[in-house]
């Protein structure tokens, strides 16, 4: 199967799907990543900031998918980050381009939910993408909603949770390659994506029974 996984920023694939990926590979399916914005505001620290960090983090990203064992070259739209709820439409146009180019079986992309600005945008460039294509949708929730929509969520979206016991090691590995976002991580962040046995996502569209097989199966 070919299998799509939007990612906001640089590292996104890692922290919410990296086992996933991982494991999908193993199993001989065909992973490909586009990266949505450059990355470039990604510290805390403003002289940290730019086209720089943009490059350094594009280097990361090379270098984590080769661990996850993704051999597939990824896609990088580098729209400005933090802005990319300004660049839906050209953002959507490229993204569909590459469906109609891949033609995937299953796409995975960040939640309508999500809490972060480039997530929920990320989340209506693939929604939009995908119209009039038959292919298996899964969102990942990496900021959780606040208040009333956390409930709406819970109470709208079917839950799966995939094992990745056999692959935290080296979902761990891909991610302590970005090094330019990993000495920021804090504790809770490292236990809640990296410690866990498994990762979680939610099924937005199934078209066939046996891509939420691929998914789930060991």
């Amino acid at each position: 199967m070919k299998i799509v996984f939007i990612s906001p920023h640089p590292d996104d694939e890692c922290d919410n799907a990296g086992g996933t990926l991982a494991k999908l590979v193993k199993r001989g399916n065909e992973v490909y990543i586009i990266y949505l914005t450059d990355g470039s505001m990604g510290s805390p620290i403003a002289e940290e900031r730019g086209r720089t960090l943009a490059e350094k983090r594009k280097r990361e990203a090379l270098e984590g998918l080769k661990i996850l064992g993704i051999r597939n070259s990824p896609f990088f739209l580098d729209f400005p980050d933090y802005r990319l709820k300004f660049h839906v439409n050209e953002a959507k146009n490229y993204v569909s381009e590459i469906f109609k180019s891949l033609s995937p079986d299953i796409v995975f992309y960040p939640s309508l939910f999500e809490a972060h600005p480039d997530h929920k945008a990320g989340g209506h460039i693939a929604k939009q993408a995908v119209i009039g294509l038959r292919i298996s949708e899964f969102t990942y929730l990496n900021w959780p909603p606040l208040n009333w929509r956390r409930v709406l969520w819970k109470l709208s979206h079917k839950r799966i949770l995939v094992n990745i016991k056999e692959f935290k090691e080296v979902k761990l590995k891909a991610m302590m390659r970005h090094k330019s976002q990993f000495r920021y991580l804090d504790k809770d962040y490292i236990h809640r994506f990296f410690e866990t046995d498994f990762e979680r996502f939610y099924v937005e569209r199934l078209i066939d029974k046996s891509h939420l097989r691929e998914i789930l199966d060991n």
